[in-house]
């Protein structure tokens, strides 16, 4: 589909106020990726991000471990065999070396 001025503005106020890419797509008599395309190429779509069990934004274990490392004043090198921990235990241990002055 061709986007005229008209409708382009209306897709860009449209999903600024919220309403999700395929309703848009339903009210200007397209779908839903050719919105998506066009939002994207406009620099306004904002892709869902994804959220964890908790609804928290997942981090690696290599994260993790940078900041264990970093804390400890040491290179990743030295603990990076902590990679073979369960995630929540690393997540443990860098919870307790924050509240460590």
């Amino acid at each position: 589909m061709k986007y005229n001025v008209e409708t382009t503005k209306t897709i860009v106020e449209l999903y600024q106020g919220g309403t999700d890419p395929e309703t848009i797509a339903t009210s200007v008599g397209t779908n839903k990726r050719s919105v998506v395309a066009k939002l994207s190429q406009l620099g306004v779509y904002q892709s869902k991000r994804y959220l964890n069990k908790r609804g928290e934004v997942p981090v690696k274990k290599e994260q993790l471990l940078d900041q264990i490392a970093l804390k400890l004043g040491v290179d990743v090198e030295v603990v990076e065999s902590l990679e073979k921990c369960n995630k929540n235990v690393l997540v443990l241990i860098l919870n307790h070396l924050k509240d460590v002055k």
